[in-house]
């Protein structure tokens, strides 16, 4: 399935892997993310925009099949991100650089960011999905655990959370 649809009153959200066509979309939300919420993330805005391509701007413009990142998009404008990576243990997928634009927070876009990365874990071999939040991040917190995430571990200031079909 490449399309995850969602409909809430008269706004459609649509989910897909995203294509090289979508790749300076990425780009823009990723920095935006970056710039907006850098206490979210394990990267700088101030570096990551200087480089010529992302790390999953690469990947999305060379059609990786192992690392994917879903995009949701609203009237076609890209709003909200997940990666997912393969970890070394080869049984899970690591959900990264998650993100919902602040126009569309509390719009269940992060939900359907992760409905559609649990059809594409069915696809695969790996058993499960699995992410890692920083501590005072409530509101990821909050909404991973209403999906059905499960804390497993914490290590400093990040819980290590796993959601198993």
């Amino acid at each position: 399935m490449l399309f995850v649809i969602f409909t809430r009153g008269d706004m459609e959200i649509c989910c897909k892997i995203l294509s090289s066509k979508d790749s300076h979309m990425y780009r823009d939300l990723r920095l935006e993310s970056l710039k907006l919420y850098p206490e979210s993330f394990g990267s700088s805005y101030e570096e990551q925009s200087q480089l010529p391509k992302l790390f999953f701007e690469k990947l999305i413009e060379e059609q990786c099949e192992t690392h994917v990142m879903i995009g949701a998009f609203k009237n076609g404008q890209l709003v909200g991100l997940c990666g997912l990576i393969p970890t070394g243990s080869g049984d899970s997928l690591e959900v990264v650089q998650m993100y919902v634009s602040t126009s569309t927070r509390g719009q269940s876009v992060g939900q359907q960011l992760l409905s559609k990365a649990c059809s594409i874990l069915s696809s695969r071999r790996e058993g499960k999905l699995e992410l890692t939040v920083y501590v005072n991040n409530d509101a990821a917190i909050a909404s991973y655990e209403k999906f059905g995430f499960k804390q497993v571990s914490k290590i400093d200031q990040e819980i290590v959370m796993n959601f198993e079909p």
